[in-house]
């Protein structure tokens, strides 16, 4: 009897520990959350709901790979769990492996095809891989189940890359519409303006993405691309020297290349 007390005192310590570690993890205490559940783990090492819980709050925390640890071994304990593996899914995805990802997303939409995360979250990984015809309709899927204003961002950007640019300010439309302060969408839907030959329509999308985050170093780049197209090579060059003075922050070596290219054109006008 002494034994079985111990052993319901231990499932009710458990629990208490998983329960405060999801009060820190909604809290955003991903770091005390993680304490928390350690303590569950060290407890009852068979806990699946455990291992999860701790993987996401690592993955929140960009311990991608230590996420994937505790990710496989709640899958280990529970093998059938969609969640689990939409959570691995997710942090596969963000250390670009996304081959891998894919297969846990598949995992998931086989045991639910009505979770419209999963297709979303595909979609990013097939876009990722260079495969936008495949990723739109995932994110078409997505937006079927559940519109969302992050599914039509994304199928806005596949759609980009496959030439049909009016589509895609449509759904950069859409996107401002559900999230007017989306500045991603404003900056993205002034590109294709601006590739569609309106540059004034392109600055006002730019000016608005600037507006909402005066730190956006891509949106001044690519204002300063447009007002050069009109004739405002002063006002151009401007906004390329604030955008590399803002990448010297956030080390955006890629645009930093693409700006200083820019400029050298500009300089012999």
């Amino acid at each position: 009897m002494e034994n079985a007390n111990k052993s319901n005192n231990n499932v009710e310590s458990v629990d208490d520990y998983l329960n405060k570690g999801n009060t820190l993890y909604n809290q955003g205490n991903y770091e005390e959350a993680i304490l928390e559940y350690s303590k569950a783990i060290a407890l009852a090492p068979d806990r699946a709901e455990a291992y999860n819980n701790r993987g996401r709050a690592k993955r929140n925390l960009g311990h991608f790979e230590g996420a994937i640890f505790d990710f496989d071994e709640a899958l280990r304990l529970d093998p059938d769990s969609k969640f689990v593996y939409y959570n691995r899914g997710t942090a596969k995805n963000m250390l670009e492996q996304f081959f891998e990802a894919i297969s846990d997303f598949d995992q998931v939409i086989s045991r639910d095809p009505n979770d419209a995360d999963a297709y979303h979250s595909r979609g990013c990984a097939k876009g990722n891989l260079g495969h936008p015809e495949a990723a739109i309709l995932d994110f078409d899927e997505a937006i079927r189940l559940n519109p969302e204003a992050d599914s039509y961002y994304n199928r806005g950007l596949a759609k980009s890359k496959t030439g049909r640019l009016f589509e895609a300010i449509s759904d950069f439309d859409e996107t401002i519409r559900r999230e007017p302060n989306n500045m991603r969408a404003y900056d993205s839907r002034g590109c294709l303006k601006g590739e569609l030959g309106h540059p004034e329509a392109a600055i006002l999308d730019f000016n608005k993405a600037i507006e909402l985050n005066p730190d956006f170093a891509r949106s001044y780049a690519n204002r300063g691309i447009a007002k050069d197209k009109l004739g405002d090579t002063s006002g151009g060059k401007k906004d390329l020297e604030k955008s590399l003075t803002l990448i010297a922050q956030n080390e955006d070596e890629e645009l930093k290349a693409h700006i200083q290219k820019m400029l050298q054109i500009m300089k012999r006008q």
